[in-house]
């Protein structure tokens, strides 16, 4: 099932990578605005953070207003002198769809307001379709690069895990030898006592309490030797399958790191 999971979001991780915004329009207090828009395969927060930093490295602070997220004096089109008032609206595709985010890209002339879609200028919405198209890449790249962030703490997490798993199993193993070999004292320490009182003569009732007592006393330790090793082999055996468990898990998530740090290197090209 994850192999198959895997498989579907590389698919259409490489679809996303050819992808192209396009005309759209957005619907805001009960008006209707021309946008650009573009679907990417990432969490809404995620990619709220994505277009933070990549906005941040291009010099612009973010500041929100209603329902979105805004940049001032944005330069949208590179050959123009003209610069814009950046509106971006990031949402989840759909409840069925959270792993699919629509950034919507509300272009406003600097010092202009909000104006509905009858009104607008359209040539600053094919701006904001080049634009975004610009930032596609960066913002793919960023998020893919918090996932493998994140999956790295993950896989660190399970190696520790297992590393620990690794040390209890070998103190548990050593706990079993030396009882093991306090059992097999304590066996050979009952047959000298046997011999004790078969050679205390009969008459001799404080020698053979005293052999008896020793031996009741052995006989008990016996009895607790015998216990603690089956409580810390059944302890072993849980370990076993915990670190299989573990091993298993690790398969996984190396699995999906790789995939991840594919699709980061795609992205170089």
């Amino acid at each position: 099932m994850r192999i198959l999971i895997l498989l579907s979001f590389s698919i259409l991780f490489t679809a996303t990578l050819r992808a192209q915004s396009y005309k759209s329009s957005l619907t805001f207090q009960k008006n209707l605005y021309s946008v650009a828009t573009i679907q990417v395969p990432f969490e809404e927060d995620a990619v709220t953070a994505a277009i933070k930093d990549y906005m941040s490295r291009k010099g612009y602070k973010d500041a929100h207003y209603k329902d979105f997220i805004l940049f001032r004096s944005v330069p949208l089109d590179s050959s123009s002198s003209v610069v814009s008032d950046a509106y971006f609206n990031i949402s989840q595709k759909s409840h069925s769809e959270k792993d699919l985010t629509l950034i919507n890209l509300l272009p406003v002339k600097k010092g202009e307001t909000l104006l509905p879609v009858n009104a607008g200028d359209s040539s600053l919405v094919n701006s904001s379709i080049a634009y975004l198209n610009s930032m596609r890449r960066d913002i793919l790249s960023y998020t893919t690069q918090q996932q493998i962030l994140a999956e790295q703490k993950t896989l660190d997490k399970i190696n520790a895990k297992l590393i620990s798993l690794k040390n209890d199993s070998g103190d548990i193993a050593k706990k079993i030898r030396n009882y093991e070999s306090d059992l097999q004292q304590n066996k050979i320490d009952q047959d000298k006592q046997t011999k004790v009182i078969s050679n205390t003569a009969t008459g001799d009732q404080d020698g053979l309490a005293k052999a008896h007592k020793k031996m009741d006393k052995l006989m008990d330790s016996q009895t607790d030797y015998e216990k603690k090793i089956r409580n810390y082999k059944a302890d072993l055996e849980e370990n076993t399958k915990d670190r299989e468990t573990q091993k298993a898990l690790l398969d996984k998530e190396t699995q999906s790191m790789a995939a991840l740090k594919q699709r980061h290197q795609d992205l170089k090209y």
